[in-house]
């Protein structure tokens, strides 16, 4: 099964930006939020090596009442704080109760240094005022996280990727999720790491590693978890999986195949070519909406119905 493409939902066209991408998405108050990644105008790809200079990530907002037609506000989250003045990206937004939590990746060190990405965390009520919490989960290079959006056996939910698979960690509440374990907890975790494995590269598709991409969706059948998967050619693609609404380590269903895949010009050419990286997604009368970002250049949409993709997942057990 694959995704319908919409097509691009923002792209760079107000003045002063070089590139929007990779975008969390949420509903509040009747609209969709999309929460892009913005670079500003002034980059230069490196003279040696992989990546560009002077690449500082900004996390914005942009608002619709359709999900297709986006006005782009303004900053959201701005890399102010020493451990991620070197750039905010790629927001994952869950509401919980009656607050929106946001895991984002905050680099301390250069982009493109291959060090420095953490999971940085803010919270909002209205979208307007946002709070930062600093950094969860352990001292080590640590993205993709997302927040499932209730509580499991009474725990809060994360999904992270240490590279190359993706694991999982457990807060009692939101306060301790906000204030973080000490450094003692975080040592152990990382030493029984391999306990926390909740998907593990498979597939040729996935070879090189894998990450969570939308906060997990509630279904009757399990956990839909859409996640995207890196090749040795570094192209990425989008795949699906079903987990167990109960044991969320506990894979249902994984097929063979992604459901998304750099086809168009669009995901193929642009500041990184040939990725699809999904990162949002919101359910509109049983439709699916998947936000994605398109060669680390603009945001996209592609659309499936969402007892469509569950069924499809079912027959793949």
């Amino acid at each position: 099964m694959k995704l319908k493409r919409y097509g691009s939902v923002l792209e760079s066209k107000r003045e002063g930006i070089g590139a929007i991408f990779n975008c969390g998405a949420t509903e509040y108050d009747g609209c969709i939020y999309l929460l892009p990644r913005v670079i500003k105008k002034g980059y230069t790809k490196k003279e040696k090596g992989y990546g560009y200079k002077n690449y500082i990530s900004e996390i914005w907002l942009a608002k619709s009442d359709d999900g297709k037609d986006f006005i782009l506000l303004r900053p959201f989250i701005k890399p102010d704080k020493p451990y991620d003045i070197y750039g905010c990206e790629d927001a994952r937004v869950t509401k919980l109760d009656d607050e929106y939590l946001i895991l984002y990746t905050a680099l301390l060190e250069p982009a493109f240094s291959g060090k420095g990405g953490r999971i940085g965390f803010v919270s909002t009520k209205d979208f307007f005022k946002v709070e930062k919490h600093g950094i969860i989960g352990p001292n080590v290079e640590d993205k993709d996280a997302v927040i499932f959006p209730e509580k499991i056996n009474g725990k809060i939910v994360v999904l992270h990727r240490i590279e190359s698979n993706i694991q999982i960690m457990y807060f009692d509440d939101i306060e301790q999720l906000k204030e973080n374990h000490d450094d003692k907890f975080w040592k152990k975790y990382q030493r029984e790491l391999d306990q926390y494995v909740v998907l593990e590269r498979r597939y040729k598709w996935e070879s090189k590693k894998i990450g969570a991409g939308i906060p997990p969706i509630k279904t009757e059948e399990g956990w839909l978890l859409i996640y995207h998967g890196v090749d040795e050619n570094i192209i990425y693609r989008a795949g699906a999986v079903l987990l167990d609404l109960d044991s969320p380590q506990e894979v249902i269903a994984r097929p063979t195949k992604p459901i998304l895949e750099p086809e168009m010009d669009y995901e193929r050419i642009g500041d990184i070519p040939n990725v699809v990286f999904p990162e949002g997604a919101v359910v509109k009368e049983g439709e699916l909406f998947v936000y994605y970002g398109a060669a680390d250049k603009r945001c996209c949409l592609a659309t499936c119905g969402l007892d469509d993709l569950v069924d499809f997942l079912v027959k793949e057990k």
